[in-house]
């Protein structure tokens, strides 16, 4: 069994990369491939895939597998909405990232370096959103989301790191990495937004969110099938 869930992560990973390929390059091709709605699918099947995995494996800790699955589910919704709605696919995205974060939870529970970490990364997160007189928001409103939402995904990359350097294996440092990825991706996208840097910044952003979608969802399997995870004493 674990073969055959290692393989369709793998088939995912492929699929995903080539979907990227083809929305980065916006080809013109009339092609589910290149659709944005295609490659998100991919991750969040992805994470119910894993889910599933867990789940026939007989895994003791079944928190860590569906609240990472939900919180993947939560960010394809999110996909779907912000292109539409900024204020509702940010939303989405927000209540995903608190899905990760508590899922980062399960494997190393929450202390005050969390706390400290988290804190000094916002800190330096909200005073960029503040301060930075190059950012255009438009309105209190925009930038009231986006300061919640840094507030949130801030303590998503800080508990990350926190696990990692506290117990350093496979699985925490592909969620460290996948979580990098993920606030540097969200960086390009306030650039892109809010900042008018065009077209570079939107292939940064998009060019680092799958990947880091897909680690997130691939450290369900990592930590089901035991890939150099170990467990608390």
């Amino acid at each position: 069994m674990k073969k055959i869930f290692a393989s369709l992560n793998i088939f995912l990973a492929v699929t995903l990369s080539v979907g990227n390929f083809f929305y980065l390059g916006d080809m013109d091709v009339d092609i589910f491939l290149g659709k944005k709605w295609f490659c998100s699918g991919v991750f969040a099947l992805l994470g119910l895939i894993n889910l599933c995995y867990a789940l026939l494996s007989g895994e003791k800790d079944k928190k860590y597998p569906a609240f990472m699955a939900i919180g993947l589910l939560l960010a394809f919704a999110g996909d779907i909405a912000i292109n539409k709605n900024f204020i509702a696919g940010a939303a989405l995205f927000a209540l995903g990232h608190v899905f990760y974060t508590v899922s980062y939870c399960f494997i190393e529970k929450i202390n005050k370096r969390d706390v400290f970490v988290s804190g000094g990364i916002f800190a330096l997160a909200a005073a960029f959103l503040l301060l930075c007189p190059l950012l255009d928001f438009g309105g209190d409103l925009f930038l009231a989301v986006c300061v919640v939402y840094a507030l949130i995904i801030s303590c998503m990359l800080g508990k990350a790191l926190c696990n990692f350097a506290h117990r350093r294996n496979t699985v925490t440092f592909i969620l460290a990495a996948g979580s990098v990825l993920f606030f540097f991706s969200d960086l390009m996208l306030v650039f892109d937004w809010f900042m008018g840097m065009g077209r570079i910044s939107g292939l940064l952003c998009m060019s680092t969110y799958y990947p880091a979608q897909f680690l997130l969802a691939f450290s369900v399997f990592a930590k089901t099938a035991k890939l150099g995870y170990k467990k608390n004493k």
